[in-house]
């Protein structure tokens, strides 16, 4: 039943998003459009539920993919966009097609995801991928390796309930407005 519960929040509260930031959808393809050109969304291959590849959907931050310091890779807006996590609102497509959730561990690159243990794998494979997560809320701004991040996210999909799902979708803009002020990065990372 907590699927079914889940599903039904993701559907309401990503036609929500989307109608409610639609003219900031406009305004910032607009702004990407203007000074960064084409393409608009970036969209990469990720590791979903099950093992199941898709593609994930983010508003353009970066110029050039191939340097590895992801500082001098973004534009000007990009940083703005990614300091106001408003890259991540494409997501919302994602959740709407089914292959991520709003609450779930980040789906990672199969060259990231490689990294983790495969029993680890398996287990945060068992739900759909997040736009957020208990990973996310948990984030203080310092480097953290990828085991503690996965820590997390075990630690969700053991603890997979609906309860949990609401609760972390509460906390998550009180964390955003707080690293914000704190003038931290983007916690959806």
């Amino acid at each position: 039943m907590t699927n079914k519960y889940i599903s039904f929040f993701d559907i309401i509260i990503s036609l929500s998003i989307i109608i409610i930031f639609f003219p900031i959808i406009i305004l910032i393809s607009i702004l990407i459009l203007f000074f960064d050109g084409l393409p608009i969304i970036f969209n990469q291959v990720r590791i979903g539920h099950n093992g199941k590849k898709f593609e994930i959907y983010k508003f353009k931050t970066m110029k050039n993919y191939s340097i590895k310091n992801e500082k001098l890779r973004l534009t000007k807006l990009g940083i703005i966009l990614r300091r106001l996590s408003l890259d991540e609102i494409p997501q919302f497509i994602n959740v709407l097609n089914n292959d991520m959730s709003i609450v779930g561990p980040r789906p990672l690159p199969e060259k990231n995801e490689k990294k983790i243990k495969k029993k680890f794998r398996m287990i945060r494979r068992k739900v759909l991928p997040g736009i957020t997560g208990l990973s996310q809320i948990n984030y203080k701004g310092k480097y953290r390796k990828i085991n503690d991040k996965v820590k997390l996210d075990i630690k969700y999909v053991k603890h997979y309930t609906f309860y949990n799902y609401l609760k972390i979708i509460a906390k998550t803009p009180i964390v955003l407005i707080i690293r914000l002020l704190k003038n931290k990065s983007s916690i959806i990372k």
